[in-house]
């Protein structure tokens, strides 16, 4: 038997074309025993008996299917709608008129909207509802959509298509296959045939989202099943489908893990992203202490959330960015880390074949996928962390030998802390901004708990190395994003404001980044969401320059660099910004950054966002270039 038969043959069981008795004689012919055929049924749909033991939802008469659909969203306790709507989904919009507690976010680009729920899921630590129009409203989603599949965020993406009354007719917008557009980068595709079937499939959605490893779902659904009457359906209330991330690894597999800890002379930890998704932090920070060991976070190309204290005395950076902060490590432990995301493939390994590897993650997918692994360990981050604390605190720890190693470790990450402020102090007054100054400037000023959200190609290294962050207690939360796709950050820190509403929000974002997205900053101005949206401006695609200039071809040897120079005509990000309604300013003199700082965060406790462009010195191989490929149509 084939997935893909198993596939045909449950759909065609949910959307009524095929009985219970047909299923199970199917499933039968391909060989699967009777028990097997039987578990696999319930599964998909439970009969009358076992849904009677369990009590019943609320059945609900007469509605059309767009108000089962607005009354599952009310059931569930979702708060938003995040979409763009046309004419597919009128019979959904209708049924949301005047609904107590549930509203719906209009963005004036359907990339918008998605960002705007990943930052909303991400920051509220829910799943995030979407609902698009059709191939067109769909197609402009897909990128986002990656970013939140890359970055396992649980969405419930639904797309409006045209009557089942007209398929096939290749008709406006039609799109044949277009429940499988984003197959790659879902946890689950469907396309809904049947009315009655909506809050049924609607929960599975949410349900198959929220299972570690998380991300997002897709549902097509044909127009006129939001426009029919449906004679009776059932609304499962969330409580009769809990999801539990209580996945641990086995008491044996912590206790080796503890001894091969204790073995090492040099131990290295990284934090890596899922400790941002799932916590952990508060446990790595006593097993650090305990061991007397540096803490690291994932490499740079990962693009992985900082969440571990930045400003504890064991923390070095980032793995392969800050190796002064390295001891020789003997063993390298990844807790949630990706091992390793990386630009290009690496003449030699990161890590080297005499270390010993651990690897924790609650992603399968990832556990050895690209380096071999000594020890595995599948689970819950924060729960792993609390066993392998708890079994650390019952051993006899070799305090000589972690006194010692606390000490180094200390000192060289004290050493790297004073280089760093040594060389932002050396740029201190250079105009245009230094980098290092916007990020220093940033991390006096910003809330100790606010939610900052970036979005950069090379400036998050000043980021990563000048801002504080600590997700615990609360601490600065940070909210990235590892897919790669543009125009992302400024939707998705508009969702995180509406998920996180009582913490200081900021973007951080580069110049080309904003452009992608600036779309978003009228839903930020039509419902008051108060973000300090920061542009760090070098007026270039710098990464792609970068790039140029390291291939060291003829761009590096004429100071030509194709399709990275953002001047001629230089942009007005403030004039964009007000006339989508958000007020702002840009700032060119290092002297008033600061002033400017204060001003931005001042404007956001008032309920308004507020733009601020900070001119930034471009950096890397061909800063002083300003040449592209001039020609005139005129």
């Amino acid at each position: 038997m084939t997935n893909d038969t198993l596939r045909v043959s449950a759909k065609a069981l949910l959307d009524g074309g095929l009985s219970r008795r047909s299923f199970l004689n199917r499933l039968a012919s391909l060989g699967i025993a009777a028990s097997g055929a039987s578990t696999v049924l319930n599964t998909l749909l439970p009969t009358p008996a076992l849904a009677a033991t369990r009590g019943e939802g609320r059945r609900l008469q007469g509605l059309t299917g767009g108000e089962l659909m607005v009354e599952f969203l009310q059931d569930w306790k979702v708060p938003y709608v995040f979409g763009v709507g046309g004419s597919e989904e009128v019979g959904f919009l209708d049924a949301m008129i005047d609904r107590e507690g549930l509203h719906y976010v209009l963005a004036l680009h359907e990339g918008s909207a998605l960002s705007m729920a990943d930052g909303f899921a991400r920051a509220n630590g829910t799943t995030g509802f979407v609902n698009l129009h059709s191939i067109a409203g769909a197609a402009n989603a897909l990128g986002p959509m990656v970013n939140a599949f890359k970055d396992r965020t649980p969405l419930v993406v639904t797309v409006g298509r045209q009557s089942t009354d007209i398929r096939g007719h290749d008709a406006f917008l039609e799109a044949a296959n277009l429940h499988t557009l984003p197959a790659d980068y879902a946890r689950w595709t469907w396309d809904v045939m049947r009315s009655d079937l909506i809050p049924e499939t609607l929960r599975r959605a949410f349900l198959i989202s929220s299972v570690p490893p998380q991300g997002p779902s897709f549902l097509t659904f044909s127009k006129d099943l939001w426009e029919q009457k449906v004679s009776e359906a059932e609304i499962v209330a969330p409580d009769r489908s809990p999801i539990s991330h209580a996945i641990q690894a086995d008491d044996e597999v912590i206790e080796e893990l503890v001894d091969r800890l204790l073995r090492a002379d040099s131990p290295l930890l990284i934090a890596g992203r899922e400790l941002g998704q799932y916590g952990g932090n508060t446990e790595l920070v006593a097993i650090a202490d305990l061991l007397g060991a540096p803490v690291l976070g994932d490499v740079p190309a990962s693009h992985s959330t900082i969440s571990f204290p930045t400003n504890h005395p064991l923390y070095g950076g980032l793995f392969t960015l800050d190796e002064g902060a390295l001891l020789d490590f003997d063993l390298f432990w990844s807790v949630g880390g990706t091992m390793f995301t990386q630009f290009s493939k690496q003449a030699s390994p990161i890590v080297s074949p005499t270390v010993e590897v651990l690897h924790s993650s609650i992603d399968g997918t990832r556990i050895g996928r690209n380096y071999p692994v000594d020890l595995a360990v599948a689970g819950n981050p924060q729960l792993s962390l609390q066993a392998v604390l708890a079994e650390l605190q019952q051993r006899k720890l070799p305090a000589s030998k972690i006194t010692a190693r606390r000490k180094l470790v200390v000192e060289r990450n004290n050493a790297r802390r004073k280089r760093l402020m040594a060389v932002a102090k050396k740029v201190w007054n250079e105009s245009p901004i230094a980098p290092e100054r916007l990020a220093v400037e940033l991390n006096n000023r910003l809330d100790a708990a606010a939610t900052v959200v970036t979005e950069m190609a090379t400036s998050d290294f000043n980021v990563w190395r000048y801002l504080d962050f600590q997700q615990a207690n609360p601490g600065r939360y940070h909210i990235t994003s590892s897919g790669g796709f543009l125009g992302w950050g400024l939707g998705a820190a508009i969702g995180a404001k509406m998920g996180r509403a009582q913490q200081q929000t900021v973007l951080l974002i580069g110049d080309g980044s904003f452009q992608f997205g600036v779309q978003a900053l009228w839903s930020a101005a039509r419902y008051h969401v108060p973000v300090a949206i920061i542009i760090w401006n070098n007026h270039a695609y710098q990464a792609n320059r970068r790039a140029l200039h390291r291939y060291g071809g003829k761009a590096a040897a004429t100071g030509k660099y194709t399709g990275c120079y953002l001047g001629s005509p230089i942009i007005d990000n403030v004039r964009i910004a007000k006339g989508y309604g958000v007020d702002g300013e840009k700032v060119t003199d290092p002297t008033k950054l600061g002033e400017a700082i204060d001003r931005c965060l001042k404007t956001i406790t008032s309920g308004s966002p507020y733009v601020l462009d900070v001119s930034i010195q471009p950096r890397a191989g061909g800063a002083d270039s300003t040449w592209f490929d001039e020609f005139t149509i005129a």
